[in-house]
């Protein structure tokens, strides 16, 4: 190839010389897993000495991998004046293997063509004096499964995925920022109040009075909400088949005396009162549960 001047982002194309090609048949549904055996089927192609990086993807029933030196094609482009940043696409000759049926002539000295369906690359020698060389028209051909120059390096993640992440993350980077924006201006505003509220009550300006109150009013609080659970889990023992009685409440205790319509479902209401920690006892039909606070 002769040496070239690029300014702007390209695409290029790799000829045969770049890549190792076999096709597999293997029962595999996504491309990841086709990608995390590639090393292994390339152990009988390749120089193991070498790095190697590798490409998959579906080819109608089969798998098409490829083999490469990102090195190697780093170094040749740099040969003939391209910068590896300038590439933001590379994809594999074994891609135009239908356009390649009929023969394109790549130099003076080779050429390019699709043999049994592998695209190859042959001395133009081996080719017969009046071959009619194809002209391959790359505008009008759409090609996928490219990889980019920063997702070489046998990553899992495409350069194309990276940039979605990214964008995501500072998505959700600038929703924290504005969330905790949005929560230190009420905190603000909650801090005004109470200012407020203790300029008003200056009884409850010092700590230990506000400690002494809290103190104070919190185990009647905890009662109460016992008291409350107490009596919805009371509520859960009773049915068609088993009505209240009578229900005493005390400072520390509940009682319940629950009326059932037979002696299987005083034994139904007695079980579940035992599995809720009620103290519980049946006298026939009657059946009566406690709780202490």
């Amino acid at each position: 190839m002769e040496p070239v001047t690029v300014k702007n982002s390209i695409e290029i194309i790799l000829t045969p010389q770049f890549y190792t090609f076999i096709r597999e048949t293997l029962d595999l549904k996504f491309s990841y897993q086709a990608k995390q055996i590639a090393e292994s089927l390339f152990d009988d192609y390749i120089n193991s000495s070498e790095k190697y990086q590798y490409h998959v993807y579906k080819c109608e029933d089969q798998w098409c991998y490829f083999a490469y030196n990102i090195e190697e094609i780093e170094i040749f482009l740099k040969s003939v004046g391209i910068e590896k940043h300038r590439v933001s696409k590379i994809y594999f000759a074994q891609q135009l293997s239908s356009e390649l049926e009929q023969a394109i002539q790549l130099s003076k000295s080779s050429v390019l063509q699709t043999i049994d369906g592998t695209v190859t690359m042959l001395p133009s020698k081996f080719m017969n004096s009046d071959t009619q060389f194809n002209t391959l028209n790359l505008n009008s051909i759409k090609l996928s499964s490219g990889i980019s120059m920063g997702a070489s390096l046998n990553s899992f993640i495409s350069l194309k995925e990276t940039i979605v992440l990214t964008s995501l993350f500072s998505l959700l980077g600038v929703i924290f920022i504005l969330e905790g924006s949005r929560l230190k201006s009420s905190i603000s505003e909650d801090d005004e109040k109470l200012t407020a509220l203790l300029d008003e009550n200056t009884l409850y300006g010092s700590s230990i009075q506000r400690s002494s109150i809290l103190g104070k009013y919190q185990p009647i609080n905890d009662n109460e909400r016992a008291k409350r659970q107490t009596l919805k889990e009371i509520s859960k023992l009773l049915s068609s088949g088993s009505q209240l009685e009578s229900l005493t409440i005390n400072q520390n205790t509940i009682i319940a005396n629950i009326k059932t319509s037979d002696r299987a479902t005083s034994s139904q209401v007695t079980n579940r009162a035992k599995a809720k920690q009620f103290k519980s006892s049946a006298n026939g039909e009657m059946v009566k549960v406690e709780k202490k606070i």
